[in-house]
């Protein structure tokens, strides 16, 4: 055997052979084809053609009115409740809506409750659903009942709503206010104002206005549709040195749900607006001052329809009675008996609840002391 065909039998032995072998296993791996996946079972079918996320439950008006309303309202809805009130509530068998009839009227007063009665609010209770469940369960309860209509009312639906026009007089001391205007809040509550110096005269709940004016210019005086909660005497609102100054009205603005007005004092801007509060469980009003530049020197008086009396303080609230009222105060650099002086810059609030149930206020912390 020569050395030629030796490194040919050593080349195809060593070499050629095993990497035929490698070739030849490779392409029957890849041309085989894979076994067929195993037929499903009529379990695995079912599984993957009915399973559905879970259905949504609805909201139940009866369950939620049971819950937070039956007992002042009664089961039935007569207003023959368990609770012991100082007055009966309202019998919706009987049609009795403070506000009327409509979703929007029924859902403020859920919300927002009314000020100067046992009704609170269920606004931080209740959340959106369940507000409209039991809405649409409270009004079936009752008769229809037409809802109010008619060109000259104004009424605040979604958004806030503003109008300038003649207040009428608050008593025989005094005269129509020309000048007046009247912001109104989508919870329900409207303030209104002398604008001459920015006077705040009257807070309403429920409706707006009626005007019969349109063809004149503050001819006749607006006619609030809203129930009365608050109004105070025509004293002087700011004073300096105990010298009155009168602020200059600037205009009105709308914003979310409320509407403001803004006003101008020596050294500072104040911007106002009002909502419908619960605090605690009473319900009521609050106005909120925003104070731009420097008002350290200024003092504001407290709405009152009288002498208020100093209570004590309960947090960062400072506490007054006015005969059946509550006025609270905080924001404020400092107080005397009647008025408070603004702080250079800031915010203040004051709220005021009408007709307070003064028993369950001292049990919620509002220093009412020996009042009855």
């Amino acid at each position: 055997m020569t050395v030629k065909s030796i490194v040919i039998n050593f080349v195809c032995l060593f070499i050629v052979a095993p990497v035929a072998s490698v070739l030849i296993l490779w392409g029957c791996w890849v041309l085989i084809p894979d076994p067929p996946p195993p037929p499903q079972t009529s379990a695995a079918i079912q599984t993957q053609t009915f399973i559905r996320s879970a259905p949504h439950t609805p909201v139940s008006g009866r369950t939620v009115y049971m819950a937070n309303c039956a007992r002042c309202h009664g089961a039935s809805g007569d207003g023959a409740g368990t609770e012991k009130l100082d007055r009966p509530a309202r019998s919706f068998l009987a049609g009795g809506f403070s506000f009327g009839n409509t979703p929007e009227a029924v859902r403020r007063v859920v919300q927002h409750g009314i000020a100067g009665t046992p009704m609170p609010g269920f606004g931080r209770v209740l959340n959106a659903q369940q507000t409209a469940a039991v809405v649409k369960y409270v009004i079936a309860m009752a008769p229809p009942v037409p809802a109010a209509s008619g060109d000259a009312q104004l009424i605040v639906a979604d958004r806030p709503l503003v109008v300038r026009g003649m207040l009428s007089a608050r008593g025989a001391w005094e005269e129509n206010e020309p000048r007046g205007v009247m912001l109104g809040g989508t919870d329900g509550l409207t303030l209104s104002y002398g604008v001459r110096d920015v006077q705040f005269r009257a807070a309403r709940q429920g409706g707006f206005v009626k005007r019969t004016d349109w063809e004149g210019r503050g001819g006749t005086p607006l006619s609030p549709t809203g129930r009365l909660i608050h109004w105070v005497m025509p004293n002087p609102v700011f004073t300096q040195n105990g010298v009155a100054i009168p602020a200059q009205f600037l205009g009105t603005s709308t914003s979310g749900g409320a509407a403001s007005l803004s006003m101008k004092l020596p050294g500072a801007t104040i911007r106002e607006s009002g909502d419908a509060i619960t605090h605690a469980t009473q319900t009521g009003y609050r106005r909120t001052l925003e104070i731009e530049g420097d008002a350290s020197e200024i003092d504001m008086a407290l709405p009152s329809q009288g002498a208020l009396a100093y209570l004590g303080q309960s947090g960062p609230w400072q506490w007054w009675r006015d005969g059946e009222d509550l006025v609270g105060a905080k924001g404020m650099a400092s107080y005397g008996d009647q008025t408070l002086r603004l702080p250079a810059s800031g915010t203040v609030e004051i709220i005021v609840l009408p007709a307070a149930d003064m028993s369950s206020a001292a049990g919620e912390g509002i220093p009412i002391g020996g009042a009855t």
